[in-house]
């Protein structure tokens, strides 16, 4: 069973009075037939193309795509198959694991791309993201338990239009040593007031190696674990069956995507030893529990029901622990 985390689209009513007014002076001055060419050629602002299953091919950004303040672009056609240091499934693997995009999603793509950042401003540290090459990943269409509330007639939140939540994990380091998360302005799953957006250091999850601290008791197992000195804890897993009283127990926790710099450390948690459902008339707690470790390494996060991107790596994610490397 594992424990739960402790965890601008433009404004375009003023384009679209200025259109207007051009259209009507242009009908004034030489008809209507010859103002569709002109309003457009004179348009400063084009509406920007936000992401879909079709923006990435062949494990790089095919066309421009926005996100907020965030631009992704085509990367040259001379780039190679592998960028920064890392294939496309390599760098998958990154994203899948980042703790910003855990749990369902509709959608999500993946690619290589040229990424430039507007005004938001980046984490201290990131470089000046302007045409910079990077993996990018988005994800949305985020998948919510919420609770059956009907909102008052007078409630704001129904004269506001739905806008979607994109997540996107850019990795610009070399060998994935560096990334940030932006999340664009949008409706929470469960609906409400905007929020974002917001643009904040990306966090990997890891499976982690520990021991037992000390004999299983109350239903739990107290383990110690190592982990980097820049972790924090994400959750645990007891896993198995109280019937053969063995289990597979994980520790998972969550660090900076340039973890290697950081130091050993060691910590204690209790692990919850959860009974099956298949098991209800088993004993709550089990006599003489025999503890096996979970794969250690990278833990995929991110679940998609359509994802996009390369080859047939391109398939449905699910939640699960990812070698190393």
């Amino acid at each position: 069973m594992k424990t739960p985390p402790i965890t601008h689209l433009m404004e375009t009513h003023r384009l679209l009075r200025g259109i207007v007014v051009g259209v009507a002076f242009c009908a004034m001055a030489s008809g209507l037939s010859a103002c569709g060419s002109v309003a457009a050629a004179h348009d400063p602002h084009p509406a920007p193309r936000s992401p879909s299953v079709s923006a990435v091919l062949d494990g790089r950004y095919d066309r421009d795509v926005t996100v907020g303040e965030l631009q992704i672009s085509p990367p040259p056609t001379e780039v190679t198959t592998k960028n920064l240091g890392l294939t496309w499934p390599q760098a998958t693997k990154l994203f899948e694991a980042t703790s910003a995009v855990q749990g369902s999603h509709a959608q999500a793509i993946f690619g290589y791309g040229l990424v430039t950042l507007g005004n938001s401003k980046a984490p201290p540290g990131t470089p000046p993201l302007d045409h910079r090459g990077a993996w990018v990943g988005i994800a949305w269409g985020g998948v919510a338990n919420c609770p059956a509330v009907i909102p008052p007639k007078s409630s704001s939140s129904t004269k506001t239009s739905y806008r979607p939540i994109y997540t996107a994990v850019v990795i610009y380091g070399q060998g994935g040593s560096g990334a940030v998360v932006y999340t664009s302005r949008g409706t929470p799953p469960c609906g409400g007031p905007l929020i974002g957006p917001k643009i904040a250091p990306a966090r990997e999850v890891l499976s982690v190696p520990w021991q037992p601290a000390s004999v299983p008791r109350g239903g739990s197992a107290p383990v110690t674990y190592q982990a980097p000195s820049c972790s924090k804890l994400f959750s645990t897993i007891g896993d198995g069956n109280l019937r053969s009283d063995l289990f597979k127990i994980g520790v998972e926790v969550t660090v900076p995507f340039d973890y290697v710099k950081c130091g050993i450390t060691t910590g204690r948690t209790d692990v919850f030893l959860a009974p099956p459902s298949t098991t209800p008339t088993a004993p709550a707690v089990p006599l003489h529990p025999i503890l096996t470790h979970a794969p250690t390494g990278l833990v995929r996060v991110l679940e998609a029901g359509d994802f996009s991107g390369s080859g047939s790596h391109a398939s449905p994610t699910s939640s699960s622990p990812l070698p190393n490397g």
